[in-house]
């Protein structure tokens, strides 16, 4: 698998644009803009090399064994882990022990994905069928420009454009298909896409099914079945050689149980986009504006809650521009834009979960990367603004916040392969409407949960220091060695938990998320390493992890901690002209402090678990490709870290592919 490494030497790597969201072909760009602008998310937010980001394509996920489970995918990255319950096809993303009501962001084509739930489960789940998704792009740390609304980092689900299925001009068709044997069962996409200097479309369908699986003692593991199927449009104009419009929507939809309740559920996702490039250098302006809606229903199941419905709407826009210019000695590209979005609640019965209220957000951000000779300077700055606003139970709730959150990373270029930087920075995480306006009490009553009108903001002032390398010609001609090895710490304000016995300024005393007092600290080694070579690939991600994170409630969230740390090491060989990869991937997880979501507190956990998969790719032609996988290959028997009490699955054979005509 090759991981691409984002903070990097813009003397020693080789950079190339990628491309947007929009799936327009990238225009070419000055000398600089390519060293410092090191690709483009979903929504056209340049990816500089200030970031701490891992990007993961299409070869990548294929290597997986045909895209089989993003939870899988995200756990074997530094630093990343997924809050998993195997009855629920949504992806909660945990970066550095941070998971829920919005401290990881997380967007699909660069549209936030802010449906939030209260319960015996993660606070909050992104839905994306991974039979459309083209990319991952991982972002450790705070983020300045768009999409920067989370304390811990941002994760962007890339769906497919139509370039990723006629790769050229005209019409093309793309079919992706895989079978498994424990549970997993069939699952299958076609898409259909034309392309021409003026004018590209894409239209693809994929469909799920999937029954229980069974554990590595052969035991089947209830409400792990579910069926999804999906639907995605993707249009782009191109106007001219300098502007461009772009539409996109995406339809998801799914049967599950989950929570004690069959659920009927869809998440809808639109974007129109706009781009200009005067050509001077100055303006380079991406335009987006979006709706997101989620909605689930409880269809059957328990006594309690049946009809309940909680629905999210999320709108908004975003604007970048980049410029660049060499004033004096120094050369300057400068990212400047905003971000607007508001989030709207509705439903029925929703238990503890406010079915209404609404949450703003607005931000200006400025990022400056100056360059001269081997000094590398970025320089960024957001601030934000934010409303919380609705009805309680005994009164109105009205909370606005701002924060100015600086970033600043210096790098130095010591010779041709190293790269020493270090990173401080300020992030901020309102409260969600969620945690503000919690009511209502435990399905069957006695617990009470009570509003708090006046939670606070988390903010995390964060560092980080490291060395980032790239090593061509190490050990043959050809090869390539990448990567980065850091030390972080975050240092949080205001972390919010949920407690029993508070008392709110309404006079009300019950359960309700509060501010914890002081500072609560996190810190952790990381290394990502990533040796390519035209016979064999080995990739390496170690995450070391020590937290003095108060403990999340369970039954408002769950536990958040990582393992004090895991290995996840990868190699695969290259055989008959690069044809046939075959290789195996060992991942271990280690103990820990750990909580459920059905447990009081934390607990230290001491059972380590591993697991190794084998795979296997096979390219029949440039447009046939089989492909092959094996997880958990000796039937272990094991608990996931971040997951309910429930066993993961035992040995799973996969078997899929994926055709273009």
């Amino acid at each position: 698998m090759t991981y691409r490494t984002k903070l990097g030497s813009t003397t020693a790597i080789a950079l190339a644009l990628a491309l947007t969201g929009t799936a327009l072909q990238a225009q070419e760009q000055d000398t600089l803009l390519d060293e410092v602008v090191l690709g483009y998310t979903a929504d056209g937010t340049p990816i500089t090399a200030g970031d701490n980001t891992t990007g993961i394509d299409e070869d990548d996920l294929r290597a997986q064994g045909g895209t089989q489970s993003t939870d899988d995918i995200l756990r074997t990255q530094t630093s990343v882990f997924t809050q998993q319950n195997p009855s629920n096809p949504g992806v909660a993303v945990n970066i550095r022990g941070f998971e829920g009501s919005g401290r990881v962001s997380t967007m699909v084509d660069g549209v936030p994905q802010n449906y939030r739930f209260t319960g015996h489960a993660a606070q909050g789940y992104t839905y994306i069928d991974e039979n459309l998704m083209a990319g991952i792009d991982i972002t450790r740390g705070a983020t300045t420009t768009a999409g920067g609304s989370g304390i811990a980092g941002s994760v962007n689900f890339r769906t497919l454009s139509a370039m990723d299925v006629v790769r050229d001009q005209g019409m093309g068709g793309m079919v992706r298909f895989s079978y498994g044997d424990n549970g997993a069962d069939l699952s299958a996409m076609v898409a259909a896409a034309y392309a021409d200097e003026n004018f590209e479309a894409l239209f693809a369908l994929s469909g799920h099914e999937a029954n229980n699986f069974v554990d590595g003692d052969g035991v089947a593991v209830p409400n792990t079945g579910k069926d999804n199927w999906s639907g995605l449009v993707k249009l782009a104009y191109h106007i001219d050689d300098r502007q461009s419009l772009s539409f996109s929507g995406l339809n998801y939809n799914s049967n599950f149980f989950a929570n004690s309740y069959q659920q009927e559920f869809y998440s809808d996702t639109y974007k129109l986009g706009y781009m200009f490039d005067a050509g001077n250098g100055l303006v380079n302006l991406t335009a987006n504006a979006y709706f997101a809606e989620t909605q689930t229903e409880y269809v059957a199941g328990g006594i309690w809650s049946v009809g309940r419905v909680m629905q999210t709407r999320t709108t908004g826009l975003n604007l970048t521009n980049i410029s660049e210019f060499a004033p004096g000695a120094w050369d300057v590209v400068s990212i400047n834009g905003l971000d607007f979005s508001r989030d709207k609640l509705d439903g029925e019965r929703a238990g503890v979960n406010p079915a209404d209220g609404q949450s703003k957000r607005f931000s200006l951000f400025s990022e400056n990367i100056f360059v001269n000779g081997p000094w590398e300077i970025t320089a960024g700055v957001r601030y934000n603004s934010y409303k919380v606003s609705g009805d309680a139970s005994r009164g109105p709730v009205d909370l606005r916040y701002s924060s100015v959150d600086p970033k600043l990373t210096v790098a130095y270029q010591v010779n041709d392969w190293l790269q020493p930087y270090v990173t401080v920075s300020r992030a901020s995480r309102a409260p969600t409407l969620q945690e503000t306006m919690l009511g209502g009490t435990h399905p069957g009553g006695g617990l009470g949960m009570i509003a708090n009108p006046d939670l606070k903001p988390e903010r995390s002032t964060g560092y980080e220091l490291g060395f980032n390398i790239e090593r061509s010609n190490l050990l043959q001609d050809g090869d390539r060695l990448s990567g980065r090895v850091n030390y972080y710490r975050m240092d949080v304000e205001n972390y919010v938990i949920a407690t029993f016995g508070f008392t709110n300024s309404f006079g009300q005393n019950g359960a309700a998320f509060v501010n914890v007092p002081g500072t609560s600290q996190t810190s952790g080694v990381e290394v990502e390493l990533n040796y390519e070579s035209a016979k064999v690939d080995v990739g390496l991600s170690f995450t070391k992890n020590d937290s003095d994170m108060p403990s999340q409630l369970a039954g408002l969230g769950t536990g958040q901690y990582l393992p004090d740390s895991t290995w996840s090491l990868r190699v695969a060989g290259h055989f008959l002209d690069d044809k046939l990869t075959v290789g195996g991937q060992y991942n271990y997880v280690s103990g820990g402090l750990y909580s459920t979501p059905y447990s009081g507190s934390a607990v230290q956990r001491d059972e380590t678990y591993e697991l190794v998969d084998i795979f296997a790719t096979y390219e029949i032609n440039d447009n046939f490709v089989l492909n092959a996988k094996v997880s958990n290959l000796f039937d272990k028997t094991y608990v996931p870290w971040l997951a309910d009490s429930r066993n993961g699955p035992g040995r799973s054979v996969y078997f899929g592919g994926e055709m273009r005509f």
